[in-house]
């Protein structure tokens, strides 16, 4: 199983063309009608495949933290997914899907892998309210297969956060003194729940004002209205727009497209973009400054981001009242 997949870093051929590669597999199934329904994640976090290695149970840990598995010689908590949904679940039968990203390693417990499937990020939409709701917002979005059946990708962040404990402390990012009189905000964007709720409490820490996205197309949209907005009043856009923090993964239009598409407009000039993601491998990042990136941070390291994104607001400050 582990030869399915190259290095991390080795898959970037795909990334900035708008699409990905999904690595679909299947959960036990508590009612007849998800039969038809696959769950998915982006490839580029996949480190391996392999059997369900002997685990050791850890005490006092959440129900669905299966225990720690020794992964040549790394400790690595694996998380049972059919637990964690509610549905049944048999270890004796299943797979470890072992993934990297946030700069940790962790592992996921499912009952099949079906295929890996490239898709265009058009083609992935944000989940329906019914659906969201019967997962319990474990998914940042879906999408409908050739074959009519579904594809659900889930909040890794969502999940970890809920079975692992988030590392997330806000109290550790840097905070800016603002002028009582500033108008001007951080627009980010992010497809996961969880992420959006960190990033406004680090933006809020950091006495910045914000408006937010939950995918690239939204955040797109939002950003050229802005900019049409202020071009009407005769403003610069940032005069407006302090920076723009995008995640890579999102429905419709990616972190990726987003860039590009706002370091090709001049009205955006003097605007930073900081990438916010949980692909935190180096060709990730690489891809992210060819792509025009002012700065590309892995989620969610608070003293990175805020330091990051301090200096960045800085020097957009500094090089806007120099001119």
């Amino acid at each position: 199983m582990t030869d399915m997949f190259q290095s991390i870093d080795d898959r970037t051929n795909l990334a900035g063309t708008n699409r990905l590669e999904i690595l679909m597999f299947s959960l036990s199934k508590k009612e007849r009608l998800e039969n038809e329904t696959l769950f998915g994640i982006n490839v580029f976090k996949v480190r391996e495949l392999m059997t369900v290695p002997t685990l050791i149970k850890i005490p006092g840990a959440a129900p669905s933290l299966a225990g720690v598995a020794n992964i040549r010689g790394t400790a690595v908590p694996v998380i049972d997914l059919n637990d964690y949904c509610g549905y049944e679940s048999s270890p004796d039968h299943s797979i470890l899907i072992v993934t990297e990203f946030n700069n940790s390693t962790q592992g996921f417990m499912v009952s099949e892998v079906d295929n890996i499937i490239q898709l265009a990020w058009s083609e992935i939409v944000e989940p329906s309210e019914l659906i969201s709701n019967t997962h319990e917002n474990m998914l940042t979005a879906m999408s409908k297969l050739d074959d009519d059946r579904i594809l659900l990708l889930i909040d890794v962040e969502r999940i970890i956060a809920d079975v692992l404990g988030s590392t997330f402390d806000a109290e550790k990012c840097e905070v800016i003194e603002k002028d009582e009189n500033e108008s001007r905000y951080v627009y980010f964007a992010d497809d996961s729940g969880v992420a959006r709720l960190q990033v406004a409490r680090l933006l809020d820490k950091m006495n910045l004002n914000h408006q937010h996205a939950k995918n690239g197309r939204d955040a797109w949209e939002a950003l050229s209205r802005a900019a049409d907005e202020a071009e009407a009043q005769g403003k610069a856009v940032n005069e407006v727009i302090q920076a723009v923090v995008t995640d890579v993964e999102m429905p419709y239009m990616d972190g990726y497209v987003l860039t590009t598409k706002i370091k090709e407009d001049s009205r955006f000039n003097g605007v930073p973009v900081m990438m916010h993601s949980s692909l935190s491998a180096g060709q990730n990042k690489m891809l992210g400054m060819k792509v025009g990136a002012d700065a590309y941070v892995a989620k969610l390291e608070a003293t990175e981001f805020s330091t990051t994104l301090n200096r960045l607001i800085a020097e957009a400050n500094a090089q806007r009242m120099a001119a």
